[in-house]
């Protein structure tokens, strides 16, 4: 006769197979991470009971690795969903779909599904010591490149600026229309992908912004077009400045770090990348700091952090599970000027 062990193990497989599943995962999609995805799956698929031979272990991960390709060549903030029946008897099936989102559909849902503020409603203190700097606001035009519902854009036109606004999201684009009105301020709403078309834009900013914007940038080609919009559009001596996620402590990005990092608005990029998009541009580089450091010393104790998430965020933690001085990346603020050429 068998032991109690092996009895009670003997009576599990029975309730295994008496037991029924359904349900779904949803995953970033990051190729890079496809041995770490699929274990995760067989976990699953494994608590059930539900073991694949070798064959059937090859064909679920050939089909995992196509279809994260696919979701990631579709958008890099792409998910993909597997979905799975467990009719009893240690079977599965199974389906595995991807579902792009574009960066505009993203932020258009943030407003359906969040509560605003979205991004707090202080202005960043790098932008307006910036702003400080300049001698007459009413003759000093700001383009704010990505302005979401316009933390930067409306303090800016409220101390004096002729702002202009460029926002791809519909959502935001109507929240920051509205509140302009609202207001009376002296701020030019564009609803566009500025990488779709800028050239009738003014040429005499004096202040070009990018605040977390970068962050959601998919290329080098997308860094080199910010820099060539802002050479174009700057006065002579005019200001560019924009936040941007690069290494520290002589650390390597590799492409699984930079793929999640798109999955969490945390884009990646180094500073010989930025050097090399740069080039052959006239401007110069005055200033670099950490934005957590910056913005803390500087943001009144009441706004710190603007967010919940904000603090965490901008020291790579959304990408790394680690404390914030253990991050191998932090958002850093650049600034550069626009030099006679």
């Amino acid at each position: 006769m068998k032991s109690s062990h092996q009895l009670r193990q003997a009576m599990v497989q029975r309730l295994l197979r008496r037991t029924t599943a359904s349900g779904q995962l949803r995953l970033p999609a990051v190729p890079a991470l496809l041995d770490e995805i699929h274990s995760l799956c067989e976990q699953v698929f494994g608590s059930l009971g539900i073991r694949f031979d070798p064959g059937q272990q090859a064909h679920f991960r050939r089909v995992l690795a196509d279809q994260l390709s696919e979701a990631y060549e579709a958008s890099p903030r792409a998910e993909i969903v597997v979905a799975y029946e467990a009719p009893g008897g240690f079977t599965v099936t199974y389906t595995v779909t991807p579902q792009p989102r574009s960066l505009g559909q993203t932020y258009d849902q943030w407003v359906e599904t969040r509560q605003p503020p979205y991004f707090g409603t202080a202005a960043d203190s790098r932008v307006i010591a910036l702003a400080n700097d300049l001698a007459d606001p009413a003759t000093s035009p700001v383009l704010d490149i990505g302005a979401g519902t316009g933390r930067n854009a409306l303090a800016l036109a409220r101390r004096g600026h002729p702002v202009d606004a460029v926002e791809l999201s519909a959502q935001f684009a109507a929240i920051l229309r509205d509140e302009a009105q609202l207001q009376s301020l002296s701020l030019h709403v564009i609803e566009r992908d500025i990488f779709a078309s800028w050239q009738d834009l003014r040429r005499d900013y004096c202040l070009v912004v990018l605040s977390e914007v970068t962050a959601d940038f998919f290329s080098t080609i997308q860094l080199r077009l910010m820099f060539e919009i802002a050479a174009q559009c700057l006065a002579p001596g005019g200001m560019l400045v924009f936040n941007i996620f690069l290494p520290r402590l002589g650390y390597a990005p590799d492409v699984a770090a930079r793929q999640l990092g798109l999955q969490v608005y945390t884009s990646i990029f180094t500073y010989p990348e930025v050097a090399a998009a740069t080039s052959g541009l006239p401007l110069a580089l005055v200033a670099d700091d950490s934005v957590y450091c910056y913005e803390q010393s500087h943001l009144a104790k009441s706004d710190w952090p603007p967010t919940s998430w904000y603090a965490d965020w901008v020291s790579g933690l959304d990408v790394f599970d680690v404390s914030r001085l253990e991050s191998p990346i932090e958002m850093r603020w650049l600034v550069y000027r626009k030099i006679a050429v």
